[in-house]
């Protein structure tokens, strides 16, 4: 432990600056806490950031879309107003194979439409489908934004809910659907529903993205699932831009902070946390002992109780060995392109118009298309053929890069981390995949071409401390969510160690920038603390209350 003992003490410490960390501080210094942030960039934001890297552009490092940050959440922030989002319409716009496209829209009649071109039945499906999520996501809206019951309090939720009359039937339907999109693949559930390859196609991405797995693995239509609980828009499920980056989103929430009294160390990585027997006692950064009662951590989990306790003997050896088992495989990587002028669109492709710089132009041939590409990773690293998103936010959004420049951001599958070092000649194969893809649909990437940046499961870990470099710091699969998030017995962002809390994506209810980690944890403690009574969730009334609206 450090000699040197900062004279300031805190009630709280957050380590990390991401959006999770500045949601908890901001909670915690509302009820009066004395709280201090650390973090060892030099901005806030963590992925969710867009740093200024180049002069006079913002760079989207991993976050380059929001819609999963709860409305709610950010009206007690005070986020709205202060925040202007641009909504993608198209949402998507998807380029198939034979240089078919297929858009998908915030109207659904508008997307029923253009699968009318694929199949007669498609159409009539897609309305459906729509109802089908916004009752889902309705559900799990109560299980997002509470901490996570123990399976037997759900359960018996369940068969209470099931003893209703008029309603037990309906819930005894709907929680055997739930219990199934825990495991299910998504591409069974794309077959429930649709016939035409193309239909399907259009709406997969959000099943795999940042995962490192197949449309026909299990569990994908749970990750399918949690990309549909946005409602930030005011439109559940809809994506937009955030102006100025994605980073916006922080420092507006560090600006409230700061208005707080919320002491903040930029580039102050935290070396140790510092604990006497069971207790924690505050942080060492840079040989320093900022005293605090409570620490909330929210970097990985697993860099936390791995590689943060001076001695890892404080905690039960058998919870440090299923730490260290947790899966974290990074499986995409990003091209981020700043150049003159919009990338021009192959003549085959012009009849788009804007449609392919307003939304995010995926490059997903066919399901087939993407079985293929994951097999090409697993087999030798980076996908031959990888599937692609691009997106060109600086059309909508002229703040984020000189007059005349545009930023292109272009997220890309798969990658396996565990296949390569990622030295530079991996970075140039990645780049040169990606690139190969995306120009046949572009007809130059590189033309006018100012500055790039390749982002790699080696990039993320050594930048922003992800063991593996996975976006979501832990793999979204049915054994690492809910009450395993990251494990049981620390689902409820306690620890062992009196004072030790944790946050952030390695917990529930995950990746995605919802903030919702960096609230229910800031919730646990100012419980402990004796500041707010426990929140006891009326989870039947709740529940009974989204199935009589559906």
């Amino acid at each position: 432990m450090a000699g040197k003992v900062h004279p300031a003490r805190y009630d709280a410490i957050v380590i990390g600056a991401g959006h999770n960390g500045l949601v908890a501080a901001s909670i915690l210094a509302s009820h009066g806490l004395r709280v201090a942030v650390f973090e060892a960039r030099d901005h806030v934001g963590g992925l969710a950031s867009s740093p200024q890297l180049w002069p006079g552009f913002r760079v989207p490092i991993g976050a380059y879309v929001v819609s999963l940050f709860k409305r709610r959440l950010a009206a007690r922030l005070g986020l709205l107003g202060k925040i202007r989002i641009y909504p993608k319409d198209p949402s998507m716009t998807v380029i198939l194979e034979d240089g078919k496209h297929v858009r998908v829209w915030s109207d659904a009649e508008k997307t029923a439409r253009e699968f009318s071109r694929f199949s007669a039945k498609d159409a009539r499906s897609y309305p459906e489908w729509e109802r089908y999520w916004s009752g889902v996501a309705r559900l799990l809206d109560i299980l997002y934004e509470n901490p996570p019951l123990d399976p037997l309090e759900l359960a018996d939720t369940v068969r209470k809910a099931s003893s209703v009359p008029l309603l037990g039937s309906r819930a005894r339907r709907v929680a055997s659907e739930l219990e199934w999109l825990f495991t299910a693949p998504a591409l069974r559930v794309l077959d429930e529903y649709f016939e035409a390859e193309e239909s399907k196609t259009a709406l997969l991405e959000d099943a795999i993205v940042g995962e490192l797995a197949s449309p026909s693995s299990p569990g994908t239509a749970l990750v399918l699932a949690h990309h549909y609980m946005g409602d930030i828009t005011g439109r559940r499920g809809q994506w937009a831009y955030v102006e100025g980056g994605m980073g916006r989103i922080s420092e507006v929430l560090l600006d409230s902070c700061l208005g707080k009294g919320v002491d903040l160390y930029l580039g102050h990585s935290v070396d140790e946390i510092a604990v006497e027997g069971e207790r924690v006692i505050g942080v060492v950064s840079r040989g320093k002992l900022y005293p605090s009662r409570v620490v909330v951590s929210t970097v990985n989990v697993k860099r936390v109780f791995l590689g943060m306790l001076e001695d890892p003997g404080v905690v039960d050896k058998g919870l440090l060995r299923r730490v260290k088992a947790l899966t974290s495989i990074g499986a995409s990587a990003k091209l981020v392109i700043a150049r003159r002028g919009l990338p021009r669109l192959r003549s085959g492709y012009s009849g788009l118009g804007e449609d392919p710089y307003r939304s995010s132009l995926l490059v997903m041939k066919s399901t087939g298309y993407v079985e293929s590409a994951y097999a090409s990773a697993l087999g030798r690293g980076v996908s031959e053929a990888p599937w692609i998103s691009v997106n060109t936010q600086s059309f909508l959004d002229p703040t984020i890069a000189p007059e005349g420049y545009h930023v292109v951001s272009i997220f890309a599958q798969y990658v396996d981390s565990r296949k390569r070092r990622w030295g530079p000649e991996d970075e140039e194969e990645v780049s040169a995949r990606i690139r190969m893809v995306a120009e046949e649909v572009f007809e130059s990437l590189y033309g006018d071409k100012y500055r790039e940046l390749v982002v790699t499961p080696r990039y993320i870990e050594e930048n922003y401390g992800n063991p593996g470099g996975n976006i979501f710091h832990l793999n979204m699969t049915p054994d690492q969510v809910y009450h395993k998030r990251p494990l049981r017995e620390l689902s409820s962002y306690r620890t062992p160690l009196k004072g030790l809390y944790i946050s952030g994506a390695s917990t529930h209810p995950g990746g995605g920038v919802t903030g919702l980690p960096g609230e229910l944890a800031a919730q646990a403690v100012l419980e402990d603390l004796g500041i707010v009574e426990k929140r006891k969730t009326k989870l039947l009334e709740l529940v009974k209350n989204v199935l009589k609206s559906m």
